[in-house]
């Protein structure tokens, strides 16, 4: 039986740019029939935003997931991703794989690169998605680097060219993703995935994007 998860999703404690708290995140994600939510709070904007010691600034970054974490339960889970940005351009991208460890041990906040950042991905059986890769701005990389792109990016407040994203996915073969980019008040359909295998943390998260164990929230593309 398949679960419906929210893949990208930002909480007030952790975001800057979220509008709604964790706890409310649940709530709402509950009320819509979700069976569990995968926070993606900004890592790079948490490291800018705070300025402590990278040990500091990681755990403001975990706040939202971990006030989320703790109002989990048997039928409705909540799993650890982030939205990463590197220092070469303002690209942004979804990272799933990964436990708190992974973050405490080893400094993610300088790294120069995407490219950089993949042979860490592949070792640690990361899975790396662009997210909104034709929102302006942005620079669509290649199918050779990243895992796929979103495909679907739910926040009305942005124009993401959701259409253009999945023709560039069907032409050049990108793996896909749905999420809400949930910041606040929801004013476009929610997006996100269904999983056909138990989900029951970031890495089973991975393990089924990068297998192709998944099928997309319905949507008008």
């Amino acid at each position: 039986m398949s679960s419906l998860f929210d893949t990208h999703i930002h909480t007030s404690e952790s975001s800057e740019c979220g509008n709604v708290s964790a706890a409310e995140v649940v709530a709402r994600y509950k009320g819509l029939g979700y069976d569990g939510i995968i926070i993606t709070d900004h890592m790079q904007k948490v490291i800018d935003r705070f300025g402590g010691t990278y040990e500091e600034n990681v755990t403001e970054f975990l706040k939202g997931y971990r006030t989320a974490k703790a109002l989990a339960d048997e039928s409705f889970k909540v799993i650890l991703g982030m939205e990463m940005r590197f220092l070469e351009n303002d690209n942004d991208y979804l990272v799933y794989g990964f436990d708190e460890d992974f973050l405490f041990s080893r400094d993610l906040a300088h790294i120069p690169t995407l490219k950089e950042f993949m042979p860490i991905a592949k070792e640690n059986g990361l899975a790396v998605f662009q997210a909104h890769p034709f929102r302006t701005g942005m620079e669509v990389m290649s199918p050779d680097i990243v895992d796929g792109i979103e495909v679907y990016n739910g926040h009305g407040n942005h124009d993401s060219r959701n259409d253009i994203a999945w023709h560039w996915a069907e032409k050049f073969g990108f793996r896909k993703l749905s999420g809400s980019d949930f910041h606040g008040v929801l004013t476009m359909e929610p997006g996100g995935v269904y999983f056909e295998d138990e989900i029951n943390d970031s890495k089973d998260v991975a393990k089924a994007l990068l297998d192709g164990r998944y099928s997309l929230k319905i949507f008008t593309k």
